[in-house]
């Protein structure tokens, strides 16, 4: 069983027992989180897309992504700017999709 779910515009696909690495949520580690804006939940024979569909999980970890360096230049001129960015993320472990 798996399901399509809309989590800060962005599409992911989650099935139970599964974690999935999303981005930071104000939430903390044992929380429990319920997901309701899904596309498409399915068993092993059809094809769901329900609105009173819900996944829930619980937030396992918290993360931090690889480091991202973005560099800048305007040639001639001696203009140079080094910017990093590190990403953070929630993991949650899906329990349950309810269709």
């Amino acid at each position: 069983m798996y399901a399509i779910i809309d989590v800060g515009g962005k599409q992911y696909k989650v099935e139970k027992g599964k974690t999935v690495k999303l981005e930071l949520t104000k939430k903390n580690i044992g929380d429990v989180v319920e997901f309701k804006s899904i596309f498409i939940s399915s068993d092993d024979k059809k094809i769901q897309t329900s609105v009173n569909s819900k996944v829930i999980g619980k937030i396992v970890k918290l993360s931090k992504g690889k480091k991202i360096i973005v560099f800048k230049k305007k040639p001639k001129k001696g203009y140079k700017k080094t910017i990093g960015h590190r990403q953070n993320y929630t993991e949650v472990e899906i329990t349950e999709i309810q269709n």
